[in-house]
């Protein structure tokens, strides 16, 4: 599969976004991931003073990442099972384990596209100002984070 140029750069933004998201939450480790993302659109759309376009695609960032989350969560209570039964067996059975792993990859590379054209939609929507800062937020709250990790 041949990744252009514009892919790359989409999903990077992706992971921008997403960590931005991720680490906007400082201080609210609670509630459900619905309300925690609405308090992120909430967040951001107040700090980069948003117009209601801004934020109907924002929502939508946040409404394809949930739906990303959801699919990726809907089997693991099975695949935990399934992977102790696994360990439990003196031989490891590959085919299962890869067969898993599959369907996992099969997931995100179907929502993929989806999430990054919304996270594509949501940054073309921002004015340079609304950018920059926007950037300049994900890139401290990155090096928090990276700061933060080396201790753990």
């Amino acid at each position: 599969m041949k990744i252009t140029k514009r892919t790359m750069t989409y999903l990077a933004g992706g992971v921008l976004l997403a960590s931005a998201v991720t680490a906007c939450h400082h201080g609210m480790h609670y509630g459900t991931a619905e309300e925690r993302g609405e308090w992120v659109v909430q967040k951001v759309s107040s700090e980069l003073e948003l117009n209601d376009t801004q934020q109907g695609r924002l929502a939508e960032v946040k409404d394809q990442f949930l739906d990303a989350r959801r699919l990726m969560k809907a089997n693991r209570e099975q695949h935990r099972a399934e992977v102790l039964a696994m360990l439990s067996q003196p031989t490891f059975d590959r085919d299962k384990a890869n067969a898993m792993v599959g369907q996992q990859i099969e997931t995100v590379n179907t929502r993929a596209p989806v999430v990054i054209d919304a996270i594509g939609n949501f940054w073309e929507s921002l004015d340079a100002d609304q950018r920059a800062e926007l950037r300049e937020f994900i890139e401290d709250k990155m090096e928090h984070y990276q700061s933060a990790r080396r201790w753990h």
